[in-house]
């Protein structure tokens, strides 16, 4: 049965290859036919219909799916043929499957096309590789592996795509079913986590659903609608608080006892810091909406009312302790600790987040003799949602749990799979050992080892040359920024423009004190140093 599993996922992936190649095809076809009746018996401009546009229609004829789907796998199609040969030569073998398809395209979509070509020979190499090993990848491991492999290559497409990326916000607002309508925003991760504190904050105020006073609900019959508190989730509250702050009204004062003319407290968002490793800026995380940047991280702080910094250090087993390793409830520090590196449930295809998981002990903890084994230590424990927890006490397949959090599975018929931690934590521990890993690289071509020295080695530059390249690239840089005038020089034209809420709060720059110094500069040309 597992066979036949395996047989028909391969034959669905060559299928989507299949489907992919004849839509790119026939949009071919479509721009050939255009291209074909241009000359001087031509329609008007006004009245050429885009080739693009045909072929959707021909694709809505051919499949019963809406526009807008027939659009997207249209454009899929063109960019995995002409841009990504190597991603669609896997789709098409059936070794692997559309969405992996998507994600790695959108993944490479600024890389420079000088190396492209290179850099997604290794990706899908790489993700071919860890899938045959038996390694199960999450989407948040795909992207932090493929941004790797862009950074040895072009480095800059990486900024490129996260700058797209920041012009992509929006709020979007969908018909849906029942009486329902579908909601959803695109924010930046500092934005989302201002909004989310407010939203919680809010929703605080509506755990008692009942409008009344606690007085007029105490003499009321107990069966009486509206006193049944059980049936309001906290999803729902979120909807309320949501519309509570668009609208401006203070919620339910009345239970909560909040006067309606009392401020609201002052926001204070949870940001958890990792701290400083060789080579590496300190990694900004908000526990509810992802990382960000610690500039963006600094300006959040300085148009609000501060926030509550968490300081994780990202070494291994950091939070443990001996006494507390002997029993069996995990501390705080620890418990937030294995949150932070798996980030999902760490069973194979799960994507439950941590924080809606159990801590569960690997080797199960010996309440008989807690010396024996299965202690409460960081190597031992891992989040498991409570229907994989149930799987793993009872299941009788074998778990096995490396020091940095790699889950090995093995199945009862010898299947093995294999699975990363995805929280940010591991994040910054793979960032961090791929940094010492370069570092390492460069010492050794630089001052190998007697019996690893092998190929052309690097001369170590002399301190004067490096002092002189130094000095040629800085005087490089502030030519370029006096050539593009005070309006375009300076750090702040390097950040995209977001339109964030606390922009109206950023210093005040004179233009008059630019151009002086600007002037100074060219007439005393002073040295970079």
């Amino acid at each position: 049965m597992s066979d036949a599993a395996r047989g028909t996922w391969v034959a669905e992936n060559r299928a989507a290859g299949a489907r992919l190649a004849a839509c790119y095809e026939l949009f071919r076809e479509c721009v050939r036919q255009d291209e074909a009746g241009a000359g001087d018996g031509s329609p008007p401009g006004h009245a050429v219909v885009d080739p693009f546009d045909v072929c959707t229609g021909y694709v809505v004829a051919a499949m019963p799916i809406s526009t807008g789907r027939a659009a997207t796998m249209i454009s899929l199609a063109a960019g995995l043929t002409e841009r990504y040969p190597a991603v669609m030569a896997a789709l098409s073998a059936g070794r692997m499957e559309q969405r992996a398809a998507e994600l790695l395209a959108r993944q490479m979509a600024t890389v420079d096309p000088a190396v492209l070509s290179r850099v997604q020979q290794e990706v899908v190499d790489d993700y071919l590789a860890a899938l045959e090993a038996g390694e199960r990848l999450g989407a948040r491991s795909v992207r932090e592996s493929v941004d790797a492999i862009i950074a040895r290559y072009d480095a800059d497409g990486i900024r490129q795509r996260r700058d797209a990326a920041a012009r992509g916000r929006g709020v979007h607002i969908r018909k849906g079913a029942d009486g329902m309508t579908n909601l959803w925003a695109t924010l930046a991760s500092d934005e989302a986590a201002v909004l989310a504190e407010a939203i919680d904050q809010r929703a605080a105020e509506f755990a008692n659903p009942d409008p009344r006073t606690p007085a007029e609900s105490a003499q009321a019959p107990a069966d009486a609608e509206g006193a049944d508190m059980s049936d309001y989730p906290v999803p729902e509250r979120r909807a309320d608080a949501l519309l509570s702050l668009v609208c401006g009204d203070r919620g339910r004062t009345r239970v909560t006892g909040l006067s309606p003319d009392e401020p609201p407290a002052p926001l204070r968002p949870r940001v958890t810091v990792f701290g400083c490793g060789r080579g590496l800026d300190p990694q900004v995380e908000f526990p509810r909406t992802g990382d960000s940047a610690l500039r963006a991280l600094l300006d959040m702080l300085a148009a609000s009312d501060g926030a509550s910094l968490e300081h994780v250090d990202p070494a291994i087993g950091a939070a443990d302790d001996a006494r507390r390793a002997l029993t069996y409830r995990p501390g705080a520090a620890l418990a937030r600790r294995i949150r932070l590196r798996d980030g999902t449930c760490r069973h194979p295809g799960c994507t439950v987040s941590a924080d809606n998981c159990d801590i569960d002990h690997c080797r199960p903890f010996d309440h008989a003799d807690p010396q024996r084994g299965g202690h409460t230590t960081e190597c031992n424990l891992m989040c498991l949602c409570r229907r994989h927890h149930r799987f793993k006490t009872f299941s009788g397949w074998i778990y096995d749990l490396a020091p940095d959090g790699t889950l090995v599975v093995v199945t009862p018929d010898g299947s093995t799979m294999l699975t990363r931690p995805s929280g940010p934590l591991a994040a910054y521990r793979r960032e961090q050992a791929r940094a010492e890993q370069d570092a390492w690289d460069t010492q050794q071509t630089r001052n190998p080892e007697p019996d690893t020295a092998d190929g052309d080695l690097q001369s170590e530059p002399t301190y004067w040359a490096r002092r002189a390249a130094r000095h040629r690239a800085e005087r490089a840089e502030r030519a370029r920024a006096n050539r593009a005038g005070p309006d375009r020089a300076g750090p702040d034209n390097a950040r995209p423009p977001t339109g964030r809420w606390w922009d109206r709060n950023k210093p005040v720059v004179s233009r008059a004190e630019q151009q002086v110094q600007q002037l100074l500069d060219e007439i005393l040309d002073p040295p970079p140093f």
